[in-house]
């Protein structure tokens, strides 16, 4: 498997250097990944996917929703197994209206089809580590062929759980990120580059 990019160390390139809207930048600290480098990040996790799975038709990669929608739809634009395969979804928080818990709200669509499959779960970002340990532990009650992760982000520092992906894009440093699928308060998700939210927006 391909190593990530580590960009903990990188410098926040001012957000006036991208295609941002006025409405937008005056709430970032700054950049962290441009959009060229996301799709970079992506095709080389897709490449990565393809080598594995390569004509496994029960190949079953399933999106956490709905963080992870962009990453998952670009994602499996470029994977190419040579065979056809289904997938699915979940819907997960650990953000419901009270305060944030170890174990997360979760929903599968068609749990039944997790049986004998090669799941893949494709998160956006994987931080503590919570989410995607509930959710491995869950598929895994569903007796399937076996289970990997692939995301994007990865905080490793943060990690409070014993879970690591099998397939990751960039390490990222500790932060609040926006972009890409990533929001604040529903905010921002739809941003093509990976930023850092200004410290004030979420203190305000």
């Amino acid at each position: 498997m391909p190593l990530p990019i580590d960009v903990r160390d990188r410098e926040l390139r001012a957000p006036e250097r991208f295609d941002i809207g006025a409405e937008y930048r005056a709430d970032l600290e700054g950049i962290l990944l441009s959009r060229a480098e996301l799709e970079d990040g992506v095709s080389r996790l897709a490449a990565a996917v393809t080598d594995e799975y390569r004509g496994n038709p029960d190949f079953y990669p399933v999106c956490v929703l709905k963080g992870a929608m962009r990453f998952f739809v670009d994602l499996l634009r470029e994977i190419d197994l040579g065979v056809p395969y289904s997938e699915g979804m979940v819907y997960s928080s650990r953000y419901q209206s009270g305060p944030t818990t170890q174990t997360p709200a979760m929903e599968f669509f068609q749990e039944e089809h997790l049986s004998g499959k090669d799941v893949l779960l494709v998160e956006d970002v994987l931080d503590e580590g919570y989410t995607l340990s509930a959710l491995r532990e869950r598929i895994e009650a569903f007796d399937p062929a076996s289970v990997e992760i692939a995301t994007l982000f990865d905080v490793a520092s943060n990690r409070q759980v014993d879970v690591d992906p099998t397939f990751d894009g960039f390490v990222l440093p500790d932060g609040f990120f926006v972009g890409y699928g990533l929001d604040y308060e529903e905010r921002y998700r739809d941003l093509p580059h990976l930023a850092v939210l200004d410290p004030a927006v979420v203190d305000g």
